[in-house]
């Protein structure tokens, strides 16, 4: 080996030696460290509740999750909560996308649930959601959640207001899942319905009848026919009515990880 070649790729490995530190700052984000640790359970499950910022006792964080997995088991949808004492270097949406998307939580292929997260830094929250969770908890949902929830998360009440969050998530899961079930019961309310429809106008047309009887002769029908002596057509005016229908909204956004979610923050 030369003097040149020896020279060459000794400024190769200073090039690649002083780039590690760059690669490495990628390899963070994309891999989902920098961030708490999540907790499993004896089997090797993932525990919904983090609570890294000690927000909770032991009883309580397990009594949470004892009423998610009740709410997760009936809808099959994930309830994770997470406390972090301070959010790094990621905005609070960043890092409640991210701790879901790379932990893997979430029911089915499309990882279907919402994260709850709050800061204890900024005194932030934020909420994710994932899959078809992005549709059930639409914008208007998610106030819901908070309006239920908030008070008590301003006062210091974390397990109360936790449990309070689990609960508006039952309220929504279950109105979803009202909305798309066609009943038997519910049939026969429309059949009902439509027959108490149609029987009013029918019922108003018959009263209208009540003077009109047979003729025994045909002396007093006219016997001079129809005639008609003039014909207008007139325009009288046009009115056109237009209603515009609102549809419940969820505002979406792309993760690190190219996941799709909903979500909204705030302070508490």
């Amino acid at each position: 080996m030369n003097k040149k070649h020896f020279n060459f790729i000794t400024a190769m490995l200073v090039c690649i030696i002083l780039a590690l530190p760059v690669l490495l700052s990628f390899n963070v984000k994309a891999d989902g460290q920098g961030m708490v640790e999540p907790v499993l359970t004896v089997d090797g499950y993932l525990f919904p509740i983090v609570d890294a910022a000690d927000l909770l006792t032991d009883d309580e964080e397990n009594a949470l999750a004892s009423h998610i997995y009740d709410v997760e088991e009936q809808f099959q949808s994930a309830i994770v909560m997470v406390t972090v004492d301070t959010l790094g270097t990621r905005t609070v949406e960043e890092y409640g996308d991210d701790f879901y998307d790379y932990n893997g939580y979430g029911f089915g292929e499309n990882h279907d649930g919402i994260l709850f997260l709050i800061d204890m830094e900024t005194r932030s929250w934020h909420i994710t959601t994932t899959g078809s969770a992005i549709g059930v908890y639409n914008d208007s949902a998610q106030e819901d959640l908070i309006d239920a929830c908030k008070y008590n998360l301003s006062q210091g009440n974390y397990y109360q207001s936790f449990d309070e969050f689990i609960s508006e998530c039952n309220k929504i899961l279950q109105s979803d899942l009202d909305s798309h079930t066609f009943t038997s019961g519910k049939l026969t309310i429309c059949i009902i319905a439509g027959l108490l429809l149609a029987l009013i106008p029918l019922l108003g047309f018959i009263g209208q009848l009540h003077t009109v009887h047979p003729e025994k002769g045909a002396a007093n029908y006219s016997q001079q026919g129809l005639s008609l002596t003039g014909k207008h057509d007139r325009f009288v005016r046009k009115t056109t009515s237009r209603t515009k229908i609102q549809k419940e909204s969820s505002s979406t956004h792309t993760g690190s990880s190219g996941t799709s979610h909903g979500g909204s923050s705030g302070h508490f």
